[in-house]
C-alpha cells in the first residue's frame, strides 16, 4: 500500500519532474489511487492523463523493474496523443514504449510485447491477443482504462477488465472518464465490472472549491427555434402514417395490454418508439425459438415501417426538410435493389410518402431556403456575430448526420471570415468517404493553427481527441445522453472563457430530449457527490477508505474550524513534494522515517517489501480483507513481517540448500519471536514423475527434525489463509500482553 507521504515526501524515480507542472487537486487524487484498483470522474480539459501519468511512475517503483503499464484508449488519434505524452514526461527509455493496435501485425505483437515496458493499446487489439493467448498480463502491474465509460455490454473493457484480475491479482486498474452514467446503478455496474470498490471512486466538478480556481467560466445558453409551416405540413403526413401502422399492430393483438396506458384514447400514448423497439426483440426471440404464427412475421414488418417513419420524424425536427429529402432518396433507390426489405419496398411506394417527396424536390428546385432548418439560419446568425467579435475564434459545431455535416458546411461557406471544415470518423459510405486516422490529425492540428476556425463534427469530436480550446461549442441538434452531453461540453473554457450553445426546436422531441439530458446530467452530478459522505477542508469531496492509507482526515481534523487556504495557481511538482503539508501532519498515519516505515500506535503492522512479487495477490487480499499494510525498500523481496515479531520467508525449493536454510533460521530467531518458512510448490516442475511428492516429505522430515516453522502451498490462497490466520491470532495476543 502506498500512502500520501509516499507521493509528498518522495521524489519520482521515474517522472521528469522539471517538465511537469502540476496542480493540486491532480497530486491529491493520484495519490489515492496508487495500488489500488480506482475510478477517477473529472470533467473533460482538467488533466487525467496527467493524473493517469503521476499514477503509472508512482506504481511503477513499487513492483519489479520488469513489470508493465498497458494504457488503452478507445481510438488510435487518441492512442497516439497519450503515447507522445507519457514519452515525454515518463523517465524511461524511448524504446521501452510500443504503440499496438490492429495496424501491427498480428505476428509481431507478442514479441513488442515482450520488449517493451509501457504499451499503448485499442482495446479490441489487446482482446484479441489475449483471448488467443498470444501472451500473459501476469507483467503487467498497472492497467489505464481511458474513457471507461465504455465498459458495457460486449466492448473489449469489460472482457479485459476479468482476465486481467483473473491472471494479476495483484494488478491495479485506473479507470478513467469524465461521464460514468446518469444513475447510481450505473456507476456501481461500472465499478463492478472494472473491479473498482466504491470507496475508490474520486469525483470532481467544476464547481469544486480545488478545481474552480484553474478552470474558466462556462455560459450554457439554449435557444429554441420554432417549426415552419412546411416542417409541420411534412410532420402531419408522417405522423398520419405512424398512427396507421400502430393500430394495425394493436388490430394483431401482438401488443400486451398496460394498465398504464388503458384509459389513454390516443394510440401514440400507448405504443411510442421505445416500446416499438422493446416488441421487436421479443418477437424476433419467438422467431429464433420457432414458434411464431403468421401475425408476428406481419408484425415485425409493420415494426420495421413504424421504426423508419419514427427517423424520418426526427429528421425534420432536428435536422430540417433538405436532410429528409436526400433521406427519402435514398429509400426510393435502396427499395430497388433486390435485397431490399418488405418495409422499405412498402414505404417507397406509399403515394403519401412519394406525394411528400415531389413537393419537397419542387421547393428544392423554386425555393430551397424553405427546405433549411430554422437552427441553420439562427446558426450563421451566431457564427457572424462571433466572428465579428472575435475574427481569431474557434468553433465547434456538434451534428448527429453526417449528411447534415456536409450540408451545414456547404451553407456556411458563402460566410466571410468563416473556414468551415468537415470532421467525421473513418467509416465510409458510397458517397461519404470516411476520414482516415492522419486526416482527422491533420485537420485537428490546421484547427489549431487557424487553417480552419469552424469545426463541423458528428460524435468522432466528443471524446478524448486533443482538439483546440474553443470559444464556442454549439449542439446542432440535441442527445437525450447525460454522457455525450459532458463530453460535448468539455470542449470548451479550458484556458479562457467559453460558451455552449444548444439549439433546439420547440415543442417537438427535439426539446424534450435537451430536458432529458440535463435532468440526467444533474442526477448524475448528485449521485456522485451523494456518494462521498464527507467533505475535505480544503472543499473537494472525496470518498473516505478505512481499508487504505489516503488523505483520510481524522474527526479532530474534519472538525477543526480552523480555513485552509486553496492554491490559486499551479505549483511546481518538486516544490510541492517537499513541502510540509499541515493536513498531513494533523493525521495518525504511515509515516516514512529513514528509508524504513514507523507506524502509528493506533495501526497494527504488516510489513513487506516493495520489491515482493506479484504472484501471490497479496497486497490485494490485504485490502479486501480490510487489514493495513506497509511497503519497505530494505527488507528481503521475499520477506513478511507481521506486528515485528513474527518473519514469513516465502522459499522456491528448487533453490533450497538445507545447510543454508539452517544457518539463516537460527539468524532470524535471535530477531523475530517466529519465523516461518513458506515452501512455494506453485509452479513446482517435475523432472520424474512423483518427484513432488518425495520433495515435500524431504521438507517436512528436515523441518521437523531441526524444529523449524514451515508450510507447503501448492496455491496462493493456502499462503494468504495461513498470513491472515497468523496475524490475527497474534494481534489479539499482542493486545492481550499489553493489557
Amino acid at each position: 500500500m502506498v500512502t500520501s507521504e509516499d507521493l509528498r515526501l518522495k521524489e519520482f524515480k521515474y517522472l521528469r519532474e522539471e517538465l511537469l507542472e502540476k496542480r493540486e487537486y491532480q497530486l491529491s487524487i493520484a495519490e489515492q489511487c496508487v495500488n489500488k484498483n480506482s475510478l477517477v470522474i473529472i470533467p473533460t480539459g482538467l488533466g487525467k492523463t496527467i493524473i493517469a501519468l503521476l499514477v503509472a511512475a508512482k506504481t511503477l517503483e513499487y513492483y519489479p523493474p520488469d513489470s508493465k503499464i498497458i494504457l488503452m484508449a478507445p481510438t488510435r488519434p487518441l492512442i497516439d496523443q497519450h503515447h507522445e505524452f507519457f514519452l515525454r514526461f515518463l523517465n524511461i527509455p524511448p524504446e521501452k514504449f510500443v504503440i499496438l493496435t490492429g495496424r501491427t501485425s498480428p505476428k509481431e505483437r507478442p514479441l513488442l510485447f515482450s520488449e517493451n515496458q509501457i504499451l499503448f493499446y485499442t482495446p479490441q487489439t489487446l482482446r484479441n491477443d489475449i483471448v488467443k493467448q498470444k501472451y500473459s498480463l501476469f507483467q503487467v502491474c498497472l492497467m489505464i482504462f481511458d474513457e471507461a465509460h465504455h465498459a458495457t455490454g460486449d466492448y473489449a473493457y469489460v472482457y479485459l477488465a476479468s482476465e486481467y484480475m483473473i491472471q494479476n491479482p495483484e494488478g491495479n486498474i485506473l479507470a478513467l472518464t469524465a461521464s460514468p452514467g446518469a444513475t447510481r446503478e450505473s456507476v456501481e455496474n461500472l465499478c463492478e465490472i472494472l473491479h473498482v470498490p466504491l470507496e475508490n471512486i474520486h469525483y470532481r466538478s467544476r464547481a469544486d472549491a480545488d478545481v474552480k480556481s484553474y478552470i474558466k467560466p462556462m455560459d450554457v445558453i439554449k435557444m429554441g427555434v420554432s417549426l415552419t409551416d412546411l416542417m409541420k405540413k411534412a410532420l402531419d403526413v408522417i405522423h398520419e402514417l405512424i398512427k396507421e401502422r400502430l393500430y394495425y399492430l394493436d388490430r394483431l393483438g401482438v401488443i400486451p395490454p398496460s394498465k398504464s396506458d388503458k384509459n389513454s384514447q390516443n394510440i401514440e400514448d400507448k405504443i411510442y418508439r421505445k416500446k416499438l423497439v422493446e416488441l421487436r426483440s421479443e418477437l424476433v426471440a419467438m422467431t429464433q425459438q420457432g414458434i411464431p404464427s403468421k401475425n408476428v412475421y406481419v408484425a415485425l414488418s409493420i415494426i420495421a415501417q413504424a421504426l423508419i417513419l419514427y427517423h424520418m420524424e426526427s429528421l425534420v425536427e432536428q435536422q430540417g426538410l433538405d436532410i429528409l429529402l436526400v433521406y427519402l432518396e435514398k429509400l426510393k433507390s435502396e427499395a430497388k435493389k433486390s435485397n431490399s426489405s418488405k418495409a422499405q419496398r412498402y414505404l417507397a411506394s406509399n403515394p403519401k410518402l412519394t406525394a411528400l417527396l415531389l413537393e419537397l424536390k419542387k421547393y428544392q428546385v423554386f425555393k430551397s431556403e424553405m427546405l433549411l432548418h430554422p437552427k441553420l439560419i439562427l446558426l450563421k446568425k451566431i457564427l457572424a456575430k462571433q466572428f465579428t467579435i472575435n475574427p481569431e475564434s474557434r468553433v465547434i459545431v456538434f451534428v448527429k448526420l453526417r449528411d447534415s455535416v456536409k450540408n451545414i458546411v456547404e451553407k456556411l461557406k458563402s460566410l466571410p471570415s468563416i473556414q468551415p471544415k468537415r470532421f467525421v470518423g473513418q467509416a465510409s459510405k458510397k458517397a461519404d468517404k470516411g476520414l482516415s486516422q492522419k486526416e482527422q490529425i491533420k485537420i485537428l492540428q490546421d484547427f489549431k493553427d487557424g487553417k480552419y476556425n469552424v469545426l463541423v463534427s458528428t460524435n468522432v469530436g466528443e471524446e478524448g481527441l486533443d482538439i483546440a480550446e474553443c470559444d464556442i461549442v454549439i449542439f446542432y441538434d440535441i442527445v437525450a445522453s447525460e454522457i455525450r452531453l459532458i463530453q460535448r461540453k468539455g470542449r470548451t473554457a479550458r484556458h479562457r472563457e467559453g460558451k455552449v450553445i444548444m439549439l433546439y426546436t420547440k415543442d417537438t422531441n427535439d426539446e424534450v430530449y435537451l430536458m432529458v439530458a440535463l435532468k440526467k446530467l444533474k442526477h448524475m452530478e448528485g449521485t456522485l457527490k451523494s456518494n462521498a459522505p464527507k467533505t475535505s477542508p480544503s472543499g473537494h469531496l472525496f470518498l473516505l477508505d478505512t481499508t487504505s492509507k489516503d488523505i483520510s482526515f481524522t474527526t479532530s481534523v474534519l472538525n477543526s474550524k480552523k480555513k485552509y487556504k486553496i492554491q490559486k495557481t499551479q505549483t511546481r511538482l518538486t516544490s510541492f513534494m517537499n513541502s510540509s503539508c499541515q493536513e498531513i501532519k494533523d493525521q495518525e498515519r504511515y509515516v516514512i522515517k529513514n528509508s524504513s516505515l514507523s507506524f502509528s500506535k493506533e495501526f497494527s503492522r504488516i510489513l513487506i517489501s516493495s520489491r515482493f512479487t506479484v504472484q501471490y495477490g497479496l497486497r490485494k487480499y490485504l485490502q479486501r480483507k480490510k487489514i493495513q499494510y506497509g511497503l519497505n525498500d530494505t527488507i528481503s523481496s521475499s520477506d513478511i513481517i507481521l506486528l515485528d515479531r513474527i518473519l514469513i520467508r516465502i522459499m522456491k525449493p528448487s533453490t533450497m540448500n538445507f545447510h543454508e536454510l539452517l544457518l539463516q533460521n537460527k539468524t532470524l530467531q535471535e530477531k523475530y519471536v517466529l519465523v516461518f518458512w513458506a515452501m512455494d510448490f506453485t509452479n513446482y516442475s517435475e523432472h520424474v514423475s512423483g518427484e513432488k511428492i518425495v520433495v515435500k516429505e524431504k521438507i517436512k522430515h528436515f523441518c521437523k527434525s531441526h524444529g523449524i516453522h514451515y508450510l507447503i502451498f501448492d496455491d496462493s490462497q493456502e499462503l494468504l489463509f495461513m498470513i491472515h490466520n497468523l496475524y490475527e491470532y497474534n494481534k489479539k495476543k499482542k493486545k492481550k500482553e499489553k493489557i
